[in-house]
């Protein structure tokens, strides 16, 4: 018996999702560490690493602080896209129909 391959061609919403969320956060992170002056890309970073980024606000003001941020900031976004790749990578739950009695 032959059997045919039901995947679809395209990717679902998830998958898409995913893949921008975590090309997004690359973008975010790196720009945070290439021009650490720039106060967008640190909201972007920040915004994007929600609720995570939440902890930047237990760390004090001391010397090295933008490191650890920026270690924050990284991990928060992996942590999301981790997340969003389980989410696109999980199979559906195959439901069987209910049997009258």
């Amino acid at each position: 018996m032959h059997t045919m391959d039901t995947r679809p061609i395209f990717p679902s919403w998830w998958r898409v999702g995913a893949l921008a969320y975590t090309a997004a956060g690359v973008v975010c992170v790196v720009s945070s560490a290439a021009f650490p002056d720039s106060e967008m890309a640190m909201l972007a970073a920040i915004a994007g690493a929600l609720p995570w980024s939440l902890a930047l606000l237990t760390l004090d003001l001391a010397p090295g602080v933008a490191q650890t941020a920026l270690l924050l900031l990284a991990g928060s976004w992996a942590v999301n896209a981790g997340l969003f790749w389980w989410l696109a990578l999980r199979r559906p739950a195959h439901r069987l129909p209910a049997q009258d009695e």
